[in-house]
């Protein structure tokens, strides 16, 4: 791939949020990340039906679930994704990849959804987005450009529910 080939978006990233890993068992994960890297503890989070909505996947509204788990690693969140029901980014990672590295993200823009736009404009559209109890979010097709890598961003992150459950307790 030549630097031509390469989108250009026009959009300065203030920091990475968060580095996030799909895993097969999100309790394993967190004994795991736990273990090795001594953080937690986590907060764990069902993403399904009624709280998420609007969901899309590949450009067209798709129903799928995930639980997830979010812990603080410095100023980094560390991000471990289980995919419940449905397909998904999330089962397309595992069927490829296996467990991994799957996504970065920042959720420190002004207008999260100018950066939207950006990354559309620049040919890098939404593969997965939704709506998780008014926190927006959308995962853009970087894989390609960021070796193997995810981008995504979101809005109103403040939003967030409460988790479901901590882990451990």
């Amino acid at each position: 791939m030549t630097t031509d080939n390469i989108p250009h978006v026009d959009v300065e990233i203030p920091e990475l949020s968060q580095i996030a890993f799909v895993v097969e068992d999100i309790d394993d994960g967190m004994d795991r990340f736990g273990s090795i890297l001594g953080i937690g503890p986590w907060d764990v989070y069902r993403f399904e039906p009624p709280t998420l909505t609007d969901r899309t996947y590949r450009g067209e509204s798709h129903e799928y679930s995930m639980v997830l788990a979010l812990t603080q690693l410095g100023e980094t969140m560390i991000e471990l994704i289980e995919p419940l029901e449905g397909e998904s980014i999330y089962t397309e990672h595992l069927d490829e990849h296996g467990e991994g590295l799957h996504h970065v993200a920042c959720f420190a823009f002004d207008d999260p959804h100018a950066v939207v736009e950006e990354f559309e404009d620049a040919d890098l559209p939404v593969i997965q987005s939704g709506n998780y109890g008014g926190t927006e979010y959308w995962y853009f097709d970087t894989a390609d450009e960021l070796n193997g890598a995810i981008f995504e961003t979101a809005a109103n992150v403040d939003a967030m529910p409460e988790p479901d459950r901590t882990y451990p307790e």
